[in-house]
């Protein structure tokens, strides 16, 4: 396992070099002008020639591209064209907050999903499948942006009492009580869509091993259903559902980028929206490359569970 482990970080380094490609050239062909946002009212071709000279913009691409890569191999994702705070330090200042909402989402989306998808396979076509199967539908439908704004209107203004704080964030350090009540509506609309399909995951999963012959042979040793379930049918049907949790956990950047800008909480996706209509293109390609990288790593986190769940799975072949 650590020889494949070691293999896998080795490919992932000409996939890492893919990767700055295609951010560097997307941000580039991106609409605007960064020289001409930073000034402002000032159009004189003097001034403008100084200011994209001052931002390295004035070099051919290719060039830009071999500078900025540099930079990155020493850990430096540049400084942003308008606050000239570095990048790093920007993204490391606002990361907690995005991991603290991504995780609470998954949290969330993947213990509700496990509980109802798997009430929902055992009472099949019962009222708990048929709640269980609208929910799904109902996720899936719904996209982040409106259910955000369905979420606050109905918690923090309709409702009497306020439920629920309309957006912004307290650190967990600071209140945890008011932290957990401000996490709640973006969490909760961050799920929603992950819960929707590892929701239907998990119950279809569970079907096919509910009909597989050692199902059948651990009932008829008179196994009590609940550890027929638990430890014969859940451990074979995670699976596929460990591939899509796996995807989602490199999702958690690309998806807070509407749910954070919607809720005003300040983490890195903020931060990259806000970066964009101004063309400050070393926040947006830190962010990107940030994201691109947990994909990486996730389906590498993926591919080891995926041994622990299934012992008949096994990675020695593929370094030997």
């Amino acid at each position: 396992m650590i020889r494949y482990i070691l293999r896998r970080l080795v490919l992932m380094i000409p996939v890492a070099l893919l990767v700055t490609v295609g951010v560097f050239i997307l941000v580039r062909l991106s609409p605007g002008d960064p020289a001409l946002v930073f000034a402002g009212e000032e159009r004189d071709p003097n001034a403008l020639a100084a200011i994209r000279e001052q931002m390295g913009l004035d070099q051919p691409i290719p060039v830009q591209y071999v500078v900025w890569l540099g930079h990155l191999a020493q850990g430096d994702l540049g400084r942003s064209f308008q606050t000239h705070q570095r990048v790093l330090e920007a993204v490391t200042e606002r990361l907690p907050a995005t991991l603290e909402l991504g995780l609470a989402a998954l949290l969330f989306s993947t213990s509700v999903a496990l509980i109802v998808g798997i009430l929902s396979a055992v009472k099949r076509n019962s009222i708990v499948d048929l709640l269980s199967t609208s929910i799904t539908l109902a996720g899936v439908s719904f996209p982040s942006f409106f259910l955000g704004i369905v979420l606050i209107l109905l918690f923090a203004y309709i409702i009497p009492g306020r439920i629920f704080p309309p957006g912004g964030y307290v650190p967990l350090t600071q209140d945890a009580g008011d932290n957990l009540r401000r996490l709640v509506l973006p969490a909760v609309t961050l799920a929603t869509a992950s819960l929707a399909v590892n929701l239907r995951q998990v119950r279809s999963s569970l079907l096919d091993v509910f009909g597989h012959d050692y199902m059948r042979t651990a009932r008829a040793k008179g196994l009590r259903e609940r550890t027929v379930i638990a430890r014969h049918a859940l451990k074979n049907a995670l699976i596929p559902v460990v591939t899509l949790i796996g995807i989602q956990i490199g999702a958690i950047i690309e998806g807070a980028f509407i749910t954070e800008q919607i809720f005003f909480w300040p983490g890195i996706g903020r931060l990259a929206v806000q970066a964009i209509p101004s063309s400050d293109y070393p926040v947006v390609q830190g962010v990107v490359l940030i994201s691109a990288f947990s994909y990486m790593f996730s389906t590498l986190i993926v591919d080891i569970v995926y041994a622990w769940l299934d012992p008949r799975i096994s990675y020695e072949a593929a370094t030997a």
